[in-house]
């Protein structure tokens, strides 16, 4: 892997170009992403001789698994000129970027896919999906029909509305997993980004107080919700009614979200589609780190075998034990009580799968049953989300 090696500065228009060719972006988000987004020192490229054939971006976030802070890289921009393809080249840079994030102190790893089985072979599973309602206005209106409006909405300002807008973040994360820890910077990239493709964000008011915000975006296709984040579904079905009537052309709309507890309950008697879509996939970089001091209230232990095909450092048996509330993860030469492949305990981890599920689906290799109590132990049940697509 000689060839591979991250960016140089005066390299960016070329990644650029490679970037234009392999996707379909508008030129303002083009010109946006390389202007806020891009640094060559998160680019890593394939080159043959000093021409770049193949690349890819790792873009730093915070995140919460399990209660516990991790820094990880959302993986984006994945591209080859046609004529390199097929040389093995995206292939070396995965197993690269996996290495770096490792040395980065970064335990997971995170991407939308243009392809999930593509991603499969390496590791990565989905850990992410959101429930999609689409269907006509009127249906979604026929549905609020009794509800009152008492707000009124404007157009989010930062940086006077940045503590509102975490705190109703909080108020709609709470419990959930794997959800972007942001900051302002992140708020100002979420709204340039809904901005390029004609939308916006809003803050709903009542009695001149702040009672949540929604992200809106107007286009040919639809109304399309992307998010209402509030404290109570009062309010919740209040904001639903603003946002429906807030394109006066648009008939079909599409409202997304978060697993859980639906907001709109049988909304489909009413001819409207929901769907279970899946978002983003997830993959664990290094399975010791990861697990090491993730919060728990058991003070049982097991041994588990990793399975992980492309990383040999997370082919491991480990030791988990319970104490003080924390994880405590080490080596062992123990027999193993669980075997687990490495895409199955990234599900796990992110509560994508409970371990019943797995366990039912056999996905999991059981020597121990007296273990898997302690198993569930650590991946309670929860709930993933994330709302960032890159």
């Amino acid at each position: 892997m000689d060839n591979i090696r991250t960016a140089k500065p005066n390299e960016k228009e070329t990644i650029i170009k490679l970037w234009e060719y392999c996707f379909d972006d508008s030129s303002d988000f083009v010109q946006w992403f390389f202007n806020t987004r891009y640094q060559h020192e998160n680019t890593l490229v394939v080159c043959d001789k000093d021409r770049i054939c193949s690349a890819l971006q790792l873009l730093p976030y915070n995140i919460s698994i399990r209660s516990k802070k991790m820094e990880t890289s959302y993986i984006v921009g994945v591209s080859t000129w046609p004529e390199d393809r097929g040389k093995g080249y995206v292939s070396e840079l995965l197993y690269k970027s996996l290495a770096e994030m490792r040395k980065r102190k970064q335990w997971v790893s995170i991407l939308l896919p243009f392809n999930y089985n593509f991603y499969k072979k390496y590791g990565w599973e989905t850990c992410y999906s959101y429930y999609s309602y689409s269907g006509q206005k009127n249906n979604f209106l026929h549905y609020l029909d009794r509800i009152g409006i008492q707000g009124k909405i404007r157009p989010i300002r930062l940086p006077e509305d940045l503590e509102d807008l975490n705190k109703y973040y909080s108020y709609y994360t709470k419990g959930l997993n794997g959800y972007v820890i942001r900051n302002k910077q992140d708020w100002d990239r979420i709204l340039s980004d809904v901005r390029i493709d004609g939308g916006n964000g809003f803050i709903y008011t009542k009695d001149n107080k702040t009672a949540g915000y929604m992200i809106l975006v107007n286009d040919k296709e639809g109304l399309s919700i992307r998010k209402i984040c509030c404290k109570d579904i009062d309010t919740y079905m209040e904001m639903l009614k603003i946002a429906l009537n807030f394109s006066t052309e648009n008939n079909m709309v599409f409202l997304q979200h978060k697993l859980g507890l639906s907001p709109l309950p049988h909304i489909i008697e009413l001819d409207v589609i929901k769907q279970e879509k899946p978002f983003v996939m997830g993959r664990i970089v290094d399975v010791e780190k990861a697990l090491e001091n993730l919060p728990i209230s058991y003070n049982d232990e097991l041994v588990i075998q990793v399975i992980d095909p492309l990383l040999e450092w997370n082919n491991i048996r480990l030791n988990l034990k319970g104490r003080e509330n924390r994880l405590l993860v080490s080596p062992t030469q123990k027999s193993p009580d669980i075997v687990i492949h490495i895409s199955v305990l990234s599900q796990l981890l992110w509560g994508y799968y409970t371990v019943e599920q797995a366990f039912m689906y056999k996905k999991i290799q059981i020597y121990n049953k007296d273990k898997v109590k302690a198993l569930e132990n650590i991946f309670y049940d929860t709930i993933p989300y994330i709302y960032e697509d890159y």
